[in-house]
């Protein structure tokens, strides 16, 4: 333990463990965008950025996630395209789980009625996501810091800046879910140590990014499930042109945001 502790400098562990730290703590800040009291007239703000979250996922998965990991030396499309599919399916199973165990909660043995309540399944899920997503950038950030203070300033600034409006999409997925803000902010929270986790490993195993090409297209695979199985269904709901028009322009909105994050910051 020491000797892997001892392989970089304390500084260089308090600048990874710091902006692993400021990364998580970027999921918190949707707390002061949204308003304090969910009401009927915030449904369309809401279905807005829902409609941000899913065009910033996709954006996320086909212009950052598996281009990165398709640019890897040792990537084979064959094994991208496996574990993106591996992902999609591990999904399905978790939600099938979470569905069979909220059918059972939900049900009222005494009239043998159904009683709807919304289910926090999609919330749960893009959470897991979020987490392994969260993993990957702390090791990218982790693995910076270990070349120069520099590089680690630059992928910090660069992951900040992707993460914003990602990280306010997710908190929309949560509140659609059923999480209140105060639910919804430390679950963010939560998720963000996983960039934590991932800074401190890539820092004790030099090899560590070398070995998770997987954890990319499976990631991939997450958000794609996330996105066009809980999420768009939802806005699918709406059936007023106007609301229809709004959500097209969140889409497109959450998808050029993370276009020009990719283009113009790496």
């Amino acid at each position: 333990m020491r000797t892997l502790l001892a392989n970089y400098s304390v500084q260089t562990w308090v600048s990874a463990l710091t902006g692993a730290t400021i990364v998580g703590l970027v999921g918190v800040l949707p707390l002061f965008i949204f308003p304090n009291e969910q009401s009927k007239k915030d449904k369309p703000y809401l279905e807005l950025l829902l409609s941000v979250a899913v065009g910033s996922q996709l954006a996320d998965v086909f212009l950052h996630l598996l281009p990165e990991a398709f640019s890897h030396p040792h990537a084979s499309s064959t094994y991208i395209g496996l574990w993106t599919l591996v992902g999609l399916f591990i999904f399905f199973i978790i939600e099938q789980i979470f569905s069979q165990v909220d059918y059972n909660q939900n049900f009222n043995y005494k009239s043998c009625k159904i009683t709807h309540r919304k289910s926090k399944a999609t919330g749960y899920l893009n959470l897991l996501a979020n987490f392994i997503d969260n993993l990957t950038h702390g090791a990218a950030i982790g693995g910076s810091f270990a070349v120069s203070p520099l590089i680690g300033v630059t992928t910090l600034v660069g992951i900040i800046i992707h993460e914003i409006p990602h990280e306010i999409g997710d908190f929309a997925i949560l509140l659609q879910s059923g999480f209140d803000r105060c639910q919804a902010t430390k679950a963010q929270f939560m998720t963000g140590l996983g960039g934590i986790l991932g800074a401190s490993i890539a820092l004790c195993y030099s090899n560590f990014l070398h070995s998770t090409l997987w954890v990319l297209p499976f990631t991939s695979g997450a958000f794609l499930y996330v996105a066009l199985v809980k999420t768009v269904p939802d806005l699918l709901k709406e059936n007023d042109l106007k609301h229809s028009f709004r959500q097209l322009i969140g889409v497109l909105g959450g998808l050029l945001s993370i276009y020009f994050i990719v283009i113009y910051v790496g």
